[in-house]
């Protein structure tokens, strides 16, 4: 009796150790599902779609999460009792405009009236090795190849050393290359496009971009080559007299060389995600669009996705298996079984996905209504990651998988969802968005020849009334990765 009673309880064991392991599966895939984004997204359900018979496309426009489906009034949300509250700081029913909110699938657009914006680009390693193919290397300086350009950082400059690359070629593939080897590959990729890609210092990337340009004028391209590679660090410091007396050329001859310098990017890998390089765009449709009409605030869940549902055959097996219930079960019954509750557990993901990122945007949308109404950047409010968490009961770390890559479309503009996150200014209700948008505007407008110091900078925000130190100034300074102002002096 006591071995049954022992065996029973393994049994029960073994099953909670199951459900368990299952329950994460699905978290960890539920969290991979929220980070990705609309294009993303449906080249992950065009996978599952190919990987599992199970699971099929509906026919049909029906979504579940349209405005006209009267199951969509009545789902939970966990903003309802807030709501109701008249006294909610956040919510106001009488005048925040937010009385009237919808999410619905988009609707067929006019290819020449809409224009998606470009938001993602193919990858810098993807497109160098493209190019690099089109070389004539052999196998053995391909594989090297590989390694350098997978050594290249988001600026597109090589900053590892070359013996770094050789050991783990070495290493890792259990080839013996040497630095001459990585060397002259490393010279057929700074040959490569866009200009000064593979650079091992920022001088250097701009010199094999003036190269390029001589032959538009080949003397002042000269003096501005000369200016970088001699004397670098002076230009750096704008001691723009030294260089002057050590080259023996006037102030006009100095204007024509810099602005060839200024025309360089000394950060040649930027474009691979700042959406210049249009020719290997991918246009991303915005995940969220926000109109505001007469006042009032309309939240509409871009859901382009495909519904799903299991296919009729495999529903029939499956009932049938499940009516058998057999201890034994043949292998084919065991793969229709992990088919089925495979794609039932994806059908599920994504309709819990679409359910959480509406709810978090529709959060966002409240704490930043006025923003979304106005337009005005300094009405931008405080918000951190567990404002939204404390709103809509979810982990912070799911709120955190939702902003990522995501894009909301609104009547001023289309915006990155982490714009609308910044903590507040010396604790007040200022949010350091509105400020660094305020630094960035006068640094736009300031005279360049008597570029304002972070000290003016400063004083001119708290002559505007905001509560900031120096310190503050630069530190918003450098995360809009803008110089300090000896750097952006010019003559």
């Amino acid at each position: 009796m006591s071995e049954t009673n022992d065996f029973k309880q393994i049994q029960k064991l073994s099953q909670e150790m199951v459900l368990k392991q299952k329950a994460s599966q699905m978290q960890v895939m539920l969290g991979q599902l929220i980070e990705m984004n609309d294009d993303e997204i449906k080249d992950r359900i065009e996978m599952e779609l190919d990987d599992n018979p199970a699971l099929e496309e509906i026919d049909g426009t029906n979504d579940e999460f349209s405005n006209d489906n009267d199951d969509n009034q009545n789902r939970d949300d966990p903003f309802d009792t807030a709501f109701s509250q008249a006294d909610d700081d956040d919510y106001d029913r009488n005048d925040d405009g937010l009385s009237y909110i919808q999410t619905k699938r988009r609707q067929n657009i006019d290819n020449d009236v809409y224009r998606p914006p470009v938001v993602n680009e193919v990858s810098m390693f993807e497109v160098l090795m493209n190019q690099i193919r089109e070389r004539d290397l052999d196998e053995r300086q391909l594989l090297i190849a590989e390694y350098i350009i997978g050594e290249i950082d988001d600026d597109g400059l090589l900053r590892s050393p070359i013996t770094s690359i050789c050991g783990n070629i070495i290493s890792k593939e259990n080839e013996f290359v040497t630095p001459q080897e990585v060397q002259d590959v490393l010279e057929v990729i700074q040959d490569l496009e866009p200009a000064g890609i593979g650079a091992t210092s920022t001088r250097e990337c701009i010199l094999l971009q003036i190269e390029d340009m001589k032959g538009e004028n080949i003397e002042i391209a000269q003096i501005a080559h000369a200016i970088v590679d001699k004397h670098f660090e002076e230009y750096e410091r704008h001691h723009y007299d030294k260089i002057l007396n050590a080259l023996n050329i006037d102030e006009e001859t100095f204007h024509k060389a810099d602005k060839i310098i200024k025309r360089t990017n000394p950060r040649p890998g930027n474009i691979f995600s700042t959406g210049e390089r249009m020719s290997n765009a991918q246009h991303i449709t915005p995940d969220f669009v926000i109109s505001n009409e007469d006042g009032k605030l309309n939240l509409t869940l871009v859901n382009d996705i495909p519904e799903l549902q299991i296919s009729e055959s495999y529903e029939i097996e499956y009932q049938r298996i499940a009516k058998r219930a057999s201890t034994s079960e043949s292998d084919n019954d065991i793969l229709i079984k992990r088919q089925y509750e495979r794609a039932t557990s994806f059908i599920e993901m994504l309709k819990m996905r679409q359910e959480k990122l509406y709810n978090i945007m529709k959060a966002i949308m409240i704490k930043q209504q006025e923003f979304f109404i106005t337009g005005d950047t300094m009405t931008l409010k405080p918000l951190v990651l567990n404002d939204i968490a404390e709103m809509t009961g979810y982990d912070v770390s799911t709120i955190s998988r939702a902003r990522q890559n995501k894009y909301v479309d609104t009547n001023w503009g289309i915006f990155d969802l982490k714009y609308f996150f910044g903590n507040s200014l010396d604790d007040s209700e200022t949010s350091a968005t509105a400020v660094k948008e305020i630094i960035k505007e006068l640094v736009e407008n300031e005279d360049k020849k008597k570029p304002l110091s972070d000290e003016k900078l400063c004083n001119i925000l708290q002559e505007r009334g905001y509560n900031i130190k120096r310190r503050t100034v630069a530190k918003y300074r450098e995360n809009l990765l803008i110089p300090v102002a000896r750097q952006r002096k010019t003559l």
